[in-house]
């Protein structure tokens, strides 16, 4: 079993004569006694790699903050406001994780959030032959015969050809670090008013699918692409599967399929009615309220190839449906 030992501290308060809550706090976690395989440290020539126990060595730090802050205020006779912001920071650490021995230090998991990608920079693709021609980086451990469109990697490490020690350890993973919500709650005599939105910052995607003679490609994809007629310098061709060495494989993890998964989303929206009582009454009515709402109904981010929330980079996941309601309550 591993190990938790939490700390945290916090602020309640309420202000200017209860208009104004507030919530606050600050947490530390640190956990040890993570159960991990010891495949770092064990050469993969002893052949014995897969068949080790695991122990409990792992060590992970995770700190962060929550928030909460209300606003109450009677504006005026008849219109009363009640708005809210929330959001969470949480943001891991790797502390130990068995890795391989003299591995570079940019490429270590540790010191690096659970999760984080490791990955080829990628520089732009090769405009046409003489662009090729005159590159100087090897290539020859990444494929037999450079063509246009081809992708460029960033040489890391500067050793003038492009192999595994090119590879960087990301800050970041799919899982967002920051999540907030706002709400807002306003009343107008027999109208009502209700709004949330929700987001999140700080994660990343990796969008690639199986597209070339098995299916379709993603209309980004063929929007922003490497032709003979336009020649990119940034998109490379597209490929069928993972028929390059940019698409399958290990070369295949890197940053140009990676989007970001920041957004801002208006989740839901509704407006009430109240009949007046005095007008229900003489039909033996309590209560009528008519009401129109709204769910998923839009959405503000950087990606547009998939819903910010999505978790599979080939896009199979259940998608987040828009859907728009118009009822009545009735009380008798």
């Amino acid at each position: 079993w591993e190990r938790a030992n939490n700390y945290n501290v916090g602020l309640d308060a309420t202000l200017f004569n209860n208009k104004v809550d507030l919530t606050l706090e600050y947490f530390y976690n640190k956990r040890d006694q993570i159960l991990i395989a010891k495949v770092g440290s064990t050469p993969a020539s002893s052949g014995i790699g897969s068949r080790l126990p695991p122990v409990n060595a792992g060590r992970v730090d995770n700190r962060g903050f929550e928030f909460n802050l209300g606003y109450n205020a009677k504006l005026g006779k008849d219109i009363t406001l009640r708005a809210g912001i929330n959001g969470g920071y949480a943001k891991n650490k790797v502390v130990f994780m068995d890795e391989i021995p003299g591995a570079p230090t940019y490429q270590k998991q540790e010191g690096s959030p659970i999760g984080a990608y490791l990955v080829y920079k990628s520089a732009g693709a090769f405009k046409d032959q003489d662009e090729i021609n005159k590159n100087t980086i090897d290539y020859s451990g990444v494929t037999g015969q450079l063509l246009p469109g081809d992708m460029k990697f960033e040489d890391v490490n500067g050793d003038g050809k492009i192999s595994g020690d090119d590879k960087v350890r990301l800050d970041q993973s799919g899982t967002p670090t920051f999540n907030f919500g706002a709400t807002i709650d306003l009343k107008y005599k027999g109208f009502d008013l209700s709004v949330l939105f929700q987001g999140a910052t700080g994660a990343s995607i990796r969008i690639q699918t199986e597209s070339g003679d098995i299916g379709n490609f993603l209309k980004y994809s063929y929007d922003h692409r490497w032709t003979i007629d336009n020649p990119s310098s940034v998109d490379p061709r597209l490929a069928s599967r993972g028929d390059t060495y940019y698409t399958g494989g290990n070369f295949g993890q890197n940053t140009y399929y990676l989007f970001s998964k920041n957004y801002i989303r208006l989740k839901n929206i509704e407006l009430g009615y109240n009949l007046p009582s005095s007008t229900l009454a003489k039909a033996g009515i309590s209560n009528l309220r008519l009401f129109v709402n709204g769910l998923n109904v839009a959405t503000f981010s950087k990606n547009k190839i998939y819903d910010p929330e999505a978790t599979a980079e080939s896009g199979v996941y259940y998608p987040q449906s828009r859907i728009f309601n118009a009822g009545f309550t009735l009380t008798f």
